[in-house]
């Protein structure tokens, strides 16, 4: 469904990534974990088309998709969650839904479409007049989720879905996602939550320095020896898979600079 070969992004004079690639499978859950300033959300933006690529190929359904503007990105299918789940606080939950439909030609939605995703969030059904900025972080998230939904995506992509959440609520965005994948949806997943991710995708890629240093099935990746290192930021250079670019000294040493909140984040499982 989806292939990305050897992309670069970058801001200015730094490189958010040098060469990265990967694939998503129909019915995936693809996960891309690593430290923080990895290159991970980077990613998933040139995916959505928020971040338009300096070279490298993305494409989706066998068309290019690297020169496309976001709202084109959307209309074809893939759909963000973005990080920190930017919804509209003055508008109403049900609101909030409405608009998640708009890439299909209408906000005057059936109720039946948001029947149909309040059947994976029952928390939503009676919170529907409330205004989101009533809702609690949990609440919040899986409003972002399900206004995603409603645009019926074929990619869904999620940008740190914990992200600032309690171990508890952390918990109940996990099996909302595994609910998702239980009706077959396809799923990109950038997270530092490395071992519940782990735990629930099918395939892992773990960035580190805006390159690719562990990719393959979860369950492996998760039990690979490099892991640690990996995400801490200290993965060795033999331990790379070929990237075409090296990270420059000077974005190197920034990397560094995050290793100990990054360790924190291994270690704990969670941001609060």
């Amino acid at each position: 469904m989806l292939e990305v070969h050897d992309l670069h992004v970058r801001y200015g004079e730094i490189a958010a990534t040098n060469g990265i690639s990967l694939t998503v499978g129909d019915g995936e859950i693809v996960a891309v974990t690593g430290a923080n300033g990895a290159g991970k959300s980077s990613t998933l933006n040139a995916v959505a088309g928020i971040v338009h690529p300096t070279s490298g190929s993305i494409r989706f359904d066998g068309q290019e998709m690297a020169a496309c503007p976001s709202h084109e990105c959307i209309r074809r299918g893939i759909v963000q969650v973005p990080e920190g789940r930017k919804i509209f606080g003055t508008l109403t939950v049900l609101e909030n839904l409405q608009l998640g439909a708009y890439r299909l030609g209408s906000f005057q939605i059936d109720s039946a479409g948001v029947d149909e995703v309040l059947e994976q969030f029952p928390i939503l059904a009676d919170r529907l007049h409330v205004p989101a900025s009533c809702l609690s972080g949990g609440q919040a998230q899986m409003l972002a989720l399900a206004r995603g939904l409603m645009a019926q995506p074929k990619l869904l992509l999620l940008d740190e879905p914990t992200l600032g959440l309690s171990p508890i609520a952390a918990d109940d965005v996990f099996d909302l996602i595994r609910g998702l994948r239980e009706i077959g949806l396809t799923i990109l997943m950038v997270e530092q939550n490395v071992h519940q991710t782990l735990a629930l995708a099918d395939r892992a890629y773990v960035i580190e320095g805006g390159c690719v240093v562990l990719k393959g099935d979860a369950r492996d990746v998760a039990s690979a020896s490099g892991l640690t290192s990996a995400y801490l930021g200290m993965a060795d250079q033999s331990e790379r898979i070929s990237p075409s670019e090296r990270s420059s000294p000077e974005e190197q040493e920034i990397i560094k600079t995050r290793t100990a909140e990054n360790r924190d984040i291994f270690q704990n499982g969670n941001r609060i």
